[in-house]
């Protein structure tokens, strides 16, 4: 069971114990720790919430991702072609190093990308008339100087989404926990308090949350 299945199971088990308490409050209260049912009625709405803000967290994580692999995937174009046009022009060697020709970058790495840029930026800086004889422009460097700053928000906002997807989590797993636990806790009082209405009974223990079922190994094909 997925984890979003066993949140709705739980959240519609307590939706059902809550309909149940409207009759049996008075009589199953008095065996509860002060405030299990209160904390139930309150939570409820609450781990719906928690649930779909889990889910829009992580589809804006997913989307920063994407915008930042983008972004580094354009800077790292454009530092590889200045690169690749001074290696050919076979620009002096201080020159080449300064821009970073021969050195590693790893297009997955924003660090690495970033570097690489800065590097090109740097030389050109330092040597703009041997950068423009192997045919680099202004443009060329105004244009990595945009995506530098496109890759370092896109950077930031991934890392802001990641850590928002990390709280929404942790939130509905509270949410989650604390639901659980209020009905496993009513659902015992429940037992004491019915003795001898199986009737009864049998509704509040059909709301416990069901184990998860574990899948069964694949039979090996002959």
């Amino acid at each position: 069971m997925s984890v979003t299945s066993e949140i709705e199971n739980t959240h519609e088990a307590a939706v059902n114990l809550i309909e149940l308490l409207k009759k049996d409050r008075p009589g199953l209260e008095p065996r509860l720790e002060a405030g299990i049912i209160d904390g139930l009625i309150a939570d409820v709405p609450r781990l719906r919430d928690e649930a779909v803000g889990a889910v829009d967290a992580r589809q804006a994580k997913k989307a920063a991702t994407l915008g930042q692999n983008e972004a580094a995937a354009a800077l790292f174009e454009r530092v590889m072609a200045v690169r690749g046009t001074i290696k050919l022009r076979r620009l002096d060697p201080e020159v080449a190093a300064r821009a970073g020709v021969g050195r590693a970058m790893k297009a997955q790495s924003v660090k690495s990308v970033l570097d690489g840029a800065e590097m090109v930026v740097k030389a050109n800086e330092l040597y703009p008339d041997q950068l423009r004889r192997a045919g680099v422009l202004p443009a060329d460097i105004d244009a990595i100087n945009v995506l530098r700053a496109r890759l370092a928000s896109a950077d930031w906002a991934q890392e802001t989404q990641k850590l928002t997807s990390k709280e929404k989590t942790a939130a509905r797993n509270a949410a989650h926990r604390r639901v659980r636990d209020a009905i496993a806790a009513i659902v015992g009082a429940a037992g004491l308090h019915f003795v001898g209405d199986s009737a009864r009974l049998a509704l509040y223990r059909a709301l416990l949350p069901k184990a998860p079922v574990a899948k069964k190994p694949a039979v090996p094909r002959a």
